[in-house]
């Protein structure tokens, strides 16, 4: 497990995230950064251990013992720190999935930062296609390094039409002066990881946008849809419109009348476990009075069978392990290691989440322990395995013992910073709406998750008329904006059941004789403030004279 996560897994990592051309050139040039960067920490580490050997008398066994106490001692800190924020918010999350409105309302609150980062990519991408054109016609095709510049070219696709007639334009000057006269195989690998960067960073905005405003226009439709007589969900937009009758009053049953129902019995039961991990973690470490620990009195006092103790078991490490690693997999480190569905997360995001996931493994099933009676800490009657090789550490002043009493304990302030929202209250403070004067767009001030991208987040009023820009772009592009008889559109300030009458009610007197719209010249990617889609940006860059 060591070697995985502290050999392995980094060498894959920078691997992944190499430029170069070749598998040999990208193993030694991944091998050598790990080779630095160990060597640094490497040296530092020994300076600090040869610190404490010599000024302690710590050597042989107890300087491993020492070590295994620091690394428990930095693992627990960290499983303890992420567990406290996801006991708190995985029982808020499953209470605001059960309620359309306050779904509708999350995605109105980043629909503005979704499509600001989206065209923000592909200006970025748009700039490093541009200076890929001009790399192009400067190599020619019985060049060595052709072979490097059609890799590039190959990772850009189907984004430009990159022609290698070497009498490209070269119109703009910023762009020239950064490829450099003599280009070489360092400058085209670097070229070659900025383009992939580039790449997979503009298809992940994109489809953020685009998969938030599918989301609100689906919530939108549902919610209109509540007040609907017939209990079907209708919608004006495919593929919901293209649905079967029984397929629509299925969606319809489940979203409005059941859905809600089970989310609050998940939050009701994940609820219970968050209380009950959070009192064993204070409880445990009580010695003769351990058995206040609601997993210590479950496992070992109630006198379950063998297979109720198993089952138990799985059930509280489960919820243990899912309020840990769910923290992990929301973090988001300078917009490069991030979790994204269907497909959208890189290589390197994947590496460096799994590398703390087996890092955290051993000290979450150590708490699990600790609180179930077995792990030696406190006065417990039985002792596992597990816990006879780690009663090394126990010995190690401060990072022994005292810190696996200690640290549990300390669960409370991450989760305390969770239910008060103070890192969503610090982001407001610091937000473009307060440096503006104007109100918040949120309609609940303790909606922590709102806040991920922070000062990005604008008012809700804009993201709402965003999304309703949008929509009538797709409803245009579609064709069946003013066609279908019942085909007025969802109001975001409509009452119910004003909107479910929208959904039915034409328009108006005089549309119903106008033929469809035409499908919009504009595509998807230019609804926001008539901002140019990514083939207009290509416009800009150099190209050849027959292009």
């Amino acid at each position: 497990m060591y070697m995985l996560t502290w050999l392995v897994l980094p060498i894959m990592m920078a691997y992944v995230d190499s430029g170069a051309f070749s598998f040999k050139d990208r193993l030694r040039e991944s091998c050598w950064s790990n080779l630095q960067f160990y060597g640094y920490t490497g040296a530092i580490g020994l300076v600090v251990v040869g610190y404490i050997a010599v000024t302690r008398g710590v050597f042989g066994a107890d300087l491993v013992a020492f070590l295994m106490a620091l690394a428990n001692f930095w693992g627990l800190f960290l499983v303890i720190t992420l567990m406290g924020f996801g006991l708190v918010s995985i029982p808020r999350k499953l209470w605001r999935r059960g309620d359309l409105g306050l779904e509708l309302t999350k995605i109105e609150n980043r629909a503005m930062a979704y499509k600001d980062s989206a065209y923000d990519s592909e200006l970025e991408l748009a700039e490093v296609v541009c200076e890929a054109q001009l790399v192009s016609s400067r190599v020619g095709a019985t060049d060595e390094l052709r072979v490097c510049v059609d890799q590039i070219l190959e990772h850009c696709g189907s984004r430009a039409a990159l022609d290698r007639s070497p009498g490209v334009a070269q119109n703009n000057a910023a762009l020239a002066a950064r490829v450099p006269s003599d280009i070489s195989l360092a400058y085209l690998a670097g070229l070659h990881n900025r383009v992939k960067h580039a790449v997979l960073k503009e298809e992940r905005d994109r489809w953020r946008w685009s998969r938030a405003a599918a989301r609100a226009f689906f919530l939108q439709d549902a919610i209109a849809s509540r007040a609907n007589p017939s209990r079907q969900l209708e919608s004006s937009l495919r593929p919901w419109s293209q649905w079967s009758l029984a397929r629509r009053s299925a969606a319809w049953w489940w979203f409005i009348a059941l859905r809600p129902l089970a989310y609050r019995l998940l939050t009701v039961a994940a609820a219970v476990l968050s209380v009950v991990v959070l009192w064993s973690e204070l409880t445990f470490n009580l010695g003769a009075s351990s058995r206040l620990s609601v997993v210590h009195y479950l496992l070992r006092t109630l006198g379950l069978s063998y297979f109720s103790i198993e089952l138990a078991s799985i059930v509280v490490i489960a919820y243990m392990s899912l309020c840990a690693y769910s923290s992990v997999m929301k973090l988001r480190i300078f917009n490069i290691y991030s979790l994204e569905t269907h497909h959208h997360t890189n290589e390197r995001s994947l590496l460096f989440c799994g590398a703390y996931l087996c890092r955290l493994m051993f000290p979450l099933c150590y708490n699990f322990l600790n609180m179930a009676g077995g792990g030696g800490v406190g006065e417990q009657e039985e002792v596992t395995e597990f816990a006879r090789f780690m009663d090394q550490i126990d010995l190690v002043p401060v990072l022994g013992e005292q810190s696996n009493r200690v640290i549990p304990v300390l669960i409370m302030i991450p989760a305390a910073l969770a239910f008060f929202n103070v890192h969503g209250r610090v982001m407001e403070y610091f937000s473009a709406e307060r440096a503006t004067g104007s109100p918040r767009g949120s309609d609940d001030p303790e909606d922590d998750e709102d806040t991920e991208l922070g000062p990005l987040c604008l008012p809700r009023e804009e993201g709402r008329g965003l999304l309703v820009e949008a929509r009538r772009a797709a409803e245009r592009q579609q064709g069946v904006a003013d066609a279908l008889p019942g085909g007025r559109r969802y109001s975001p300030s409509g009452s119910m059941h004003s909107n479910a009458t929208n959904l039915r009610t034409h328009t108006a007197a005089g549309t119903a004789n106008e033929p469809p719209a035409p499908a919009s010249t504009r595509g998807p990617r230019e609804w926001h403030l008539g901002r140019p889609s990514f083939d207009r940006l290509l416009d800009d860059c150099p190209a050849p004279p027959d292009a």
